[in-house]
């Protein structure tokens, strides 16, 4: 009898020893099952976080969670905002704020949290974005571009407008439709559009020429104003430009022959250092994302590359963003501020505090004299400053535009792209209707 016990005790023994060892497998691989994109306990989880909000500077709120048949959603009630704000989609993925500061709006969910079955919370976000300068960047960009505004001398980000864009309310049941069509509404061409820089490059050539001693402003040149032909391409004045006599006078009717011949006058190594030095081939530092195009392997051998490099018409592409960024440095007595989008983050306590990821101080770039020197030849409009031109990318002409408001001291800088312009003047129309609106909004 005892012998009998003696064995069934045993095969329980081998059994729970079985077990345990089960269990610990299958605590080992537990992770990865819960982490699966598939695993409907995830979704549902997911559905059940309380994230932040999103809101603007003044606490018009961008994005919130709210309830819905059982679970929550997340709602984006200015759809102006989206190219910044992002989406949150758990079939697609997240973009913009919602994806680089998800771990503060997912908040905290910590062992003992799971334990109790505590809901998680997120902690909300509150972003420099403007509304209104957002909602009437937005409202003027109608065509194919991106647009953004600064805010002097911090390099707060006021407004940023993409077109196309997309509504995320509707993301998840339009994806297909978005990611597949041809225009790119998901891409954001503010940070993330790269494009030749055209006539607007002759702003970072002619600050260098003017620290290197090589020009001066008021000399009058033979033939400024005359045609630039790079192979089939062949590039001019503003229309409508007259009495160009000096590099003065061409710098603001962005002629571009004699930016040309000063690109010419530089060696590859120079010429490549200059973009360089302004971070042109950098993607500049921002919460969201942001592209540019390394210098590295340009291949400025010929004089023929060197002048259309000077022209803005080689290899080097550049984001609306950084050409703001020039701006401001203009307008900011030669520093470049470092840009940011996102001003505070909620605590645990419900208090506001100051998001310092961005707390770099701005970057010497050019003299303060050579600044000024540079506003006073930007040409004056009402009471903005500012510097249009036209650049080519095969068969299609696009136009630029970078501003600065007010005109006596500088308080925003902006950069306008227009895709497909019929004219080379487009973007400077629409940069400087904003310019005049910023500054006059109370």
């Amino acid at each position: 009898m005892s012998k009998s016990i003696q064995r069934i005790a045993a095969a329980f023994l081998l059994a729970f020893l079985l077990l345990a060892l089960a269990l610990g497998r299958w605590s080992l691989v537990s992770a990865d099952l819960t982490a699966r994109a598939d695993n409907p306990r995830r979704v549902f989880a997911e559905q059940l976080i309380q994230r932040g909000s999103i809101v603007d500077h003044s606490d018009l709120v961008l994005a919130e969670t709210v309830p819905q048949s059982g679970t929550l959603i997340r709602r984006y009630p200015f759809m102006a905002a989206a190219p910044v704000v992002g989406y949150d989609s758990i079939n697609y993925g997240a973009a913009g704020v919602e994806e680089a500061l998800d771990r503060v709006l997912r908040g905290p969910h910590d062992f003992l949290d799971q334990l109790l079955h505590q809901r998680q919370r997120g902690q909300s976000v509150r972003l420099t974005i403007d509304s209104n300068a957002q909602r009437f960047l937005t409202e003027r960009l109608r065509q194919p571009g991106a647009a953004v505004v600064l805010s002097l001398p911090d390099g707060a980000v006021l407004a940023l407008a993409s077109n196309p864009s997309f509504d995320p309310n509707t993301l998840d049941e339009n994806w297909k439709a978005l990611s597949t069509d041809p225009a790119a509404p998901l891409l954001n061409r503010a940070t993330q559009g790269l494009y030749q820089p055209g006539a607007i490059f002759q702003s970072v050539l002619l600050a260098d020429a003017i620290e290197r001693g090589t020009v001066v402003l008021t000399q009058t040149l033979t033939h400024p104003d005359r045609p630039l032909t790079l192979d089939r391409l062949t590039l001019h004045c503003l229309p409508g430009a007259q009495n160009i006599h000096t590099l003065a006078d061409a710098y603001a009717q962005a002629c571009p022959a004699p930016f040309a011949d000063l690109a010419a006058q530089l060696s590859s190594t120079e010429l490549l250092s200059l973009t360089q030095k302004w971070k042109l081939d950098q993607p500049p530092l921002l919460e969201i994302r942001t592209s540019a195009v390394p210098t590295l392997t340009f291949d400025l051998s010929t004089t023929l590359a060197l002048q259309a490099f000077g022209a803005g018409q080689g290899e080097l592409t550049v984001s609306p963003l950084r050409m703001a960024l020039v701006a401001a440095t203009l307008g900011n007595n030669g520093f470049m501020p470092n840009a940011f989008v996102v001003k505070d983050v909620q605590a645990l306590d419900g208090q506001w505090e100051p998001y310092l990821n961005n707390a770099a101080a701005p970057t010497p770039i050019i003299d303060p004299a050579t600044a000024r020197t540079l506003l006073g030849v930007l040409r004056a409009q009402g009471n903005a400053l500012g510097q249009g031109g036209a650049a080519f990318s095969g068969n299609r002409q696009h136009a630029w535009f970078i501003g600065l408001a007010p005109a006596d001291q500088p308080k925003v800088a902006m950069a306008v792209l227009l895709e497909d312009a019929q004219n080379a003047t487009d973007a400077e129309d629409l940069g400087r209707a904003v310019l005049e609106e910023l500054i006059a909004a109370p």
